[in-house]
């Protein structure tokens, strides 16, 4: 019996599998030959296959109007996010040339040690994305001063790297702030806190055991460790900054609105504001140069390169490559989404869910099919949540069983893959590519491996018992 589709114009069948099947083949081949063949940006191989999607579409009998609808709709629910990752851009050019960044940086320098800077780090970082609801700000701030205190410790940058988005990713998935967080469980109406108490019986292991792990490996570097070059950086930042404590006011006060329950784009434009007045005020710019750093970022130009390198970044310009690739992935999602192609594919594989390990391992094995497809982690989260509902339903499973798979295959394998938008953004941003620093980043592949574990030795299952509770998941 054939499942039906209804628009406000149309009312056609569910495409058949091997049409939709069509844009994610032809996606996967052109994307995998740009990327490893061709050594070229993803952006493209993401457009061709957003417009097979539409042809497809069109060629079963949707109309462009229906089309359009997809993916505009896909797009109108992200445009706060890309809001957001412009004001990152401008956040982090203005705070290193204001000298917030290299305070970090040169406090860091002072007391941090090599054998327990990776672990340090790791609970910094999920800490500061805990508070704030953004692994991007946190990578963007945060994690920029630890690569350069990382570097001047000796510690190789791949593991710093490893450790920052480790730790951010944690922090922004539990955090009740945070867009992807609360965007999740809305996907399938399931309450914000019962999620986050959900991710808490798999993350925390994840933790657990990637301190041990980034313990291990610092005291095992630090052995090895040239810790020369802490010198060269504190006489470089106090060269070229002037390093009072007034400067860590605005990322205090940032902090500040965020526990009060500011929303993120007014808290992050009045850091880019605060920062723009410490760099008037202790680092003697003007209002030009601040215009300046917000469109193009911070731009330092000396004898030392490599130095150079770490403190010139940021600026509006540093996001539009991330901004862009996720305009051209949405298109993507949204026409298959909008069209029936992704609940065709569901259909045709629901014979795999025979056990809840099998769904939760289909569930987790989607999203990052998804994340390795359409290089956006959101529809990593929203695709697949909403194709495999109706199973966990059939299962008689609360639906926070779904939303927990859904975090770990969808948001915390995005920076893995070096073609995602977060992937994209942790390169442009710390500078150190994705292969190099994924094997380091335990918390990214640990927890959708716990997961899956959990599911098949029914570890922290929970199902739907009485009648009341399968009137309500039935609303």
């Amino acid at each position: 019996m054939k499942e039906k589709i209804s628009t406000k114009k149309e009312n056609f069948s569910t495409p058949p599998v091997w049409l939709s099947l069509i844009p994610l083949i032809v996606t996967s081949i052109v994307l995998g030959y740009s990327v490893f063949v061709l050594d070229a940006q993803p952006h493209f191989s993401l457009f061709v296959g957003g417009l097979t999607a539409g042809l497809c579409a069109y060629f079963f009998g949707f109309s462009w109007v229906t089309i359009k609808e997809g993916f505009k709709n896909a797009i109108a629910h992200t445009v706060p996010t890309l809001i957001i990752l412009l004001i990152i851009g401008m956040l982090i050019g203005v705070w290193i040339a204001s000298g917030i960044v290299p305070a970090i940086m040169y406090i860091g320098l002072k007391f941090l040690v090599a054998r327990w800077f990776l672990p340090l780090i790791l609970l910094f970082c999920s800490a500061m994305a805990l508070i704030t609801g953004s692994s991007w700000s946190t990578i963007g701030t945060i994690g920029v001063a630890a690569i350069g205190i990382g570097e001047a410790l000796g510690i190789p940058l791949p593991m710093t790297a490893g450790a920052v988005v480790s730790g951010s990713f944690l922090g922004d998935k539990m955090s009740p702030m945070s867009d992807s967080t609360n965007l999740t469980p809305s996907v399938l109406g399931v309450n914000l806190f019962d999620h986050i108490k959900s991710m808490l019986y798999t993350t925390l292991p994840s933790l657990v055991v990637s301190l041990v792990l980034f313990t291990v490996i610092g005291f095992t570097v630090s052995g090895n460790a040239d810790t020369s070059g802490v010198a060269l950086y504190t006489e470089y930042i106090q060269q070229h900054f002037n390093i009072t404590p007034w400067l860590f006011i605005p990322p205090l006060a940032v902090m500040l609105m965020i526990v009060k329950k500011v929303p993120a784009i007014p808290s992050l434009i009045a850091g880019v504001f605060l920062g723009g007045a410490a760099y008037i005020l202790f680092q003697g710019g003007s209002l030009g140069g601040f215009s300046e750093i917000i469109h193009t970022g911070m731009e330092i130009e000396t004898l030392n390169s490599e130095l150079d390198m770490l403190f010139s970044r940021g600026g509006m310009e540093s996001m539009y490559s991330v901004v862009i690739l996720t305009l051209v992935s949405l298109v993507l999602g949204g026409i298959m989404n909008y069209t029936g192609m992704l609940h065709s594919i569901v259909l045709k594989m629901s014979g795999l869910f025979k056990s809840v390990g099998n769904l939760t391992t289909t569930v987790i094995g989607t999203s990052i099919l998804v994340n390795l497809i359409s290089a956006n982690q959101y529809l990593a989260v929203i695709l697949p949540g909403q194709m495999f509902e109706e199973s966990y339903r059939n299962h008689k499973l609360k639906l926070k069983n779904l939303s927990r798979s859904l975090e770990a295959g969808g948001t915390l394998t995005a920076p893995l893959i070096p073609w995602n938008t977060s992937g994209v953004f942790v390169f442009l941003t710390l500078g150190v590519p994705v292969v190099e620093y994924a094997p380091y980043a335990f918390l990214s592949w640990l927890t959708p491996i716990i997961v899956i574990v959990f599911a098949y030795f029914n570890i922290k299952i929970d199902r739907i018992k009485t009648n009341d509770e399968v009137l309500e998941a039935q609303k």
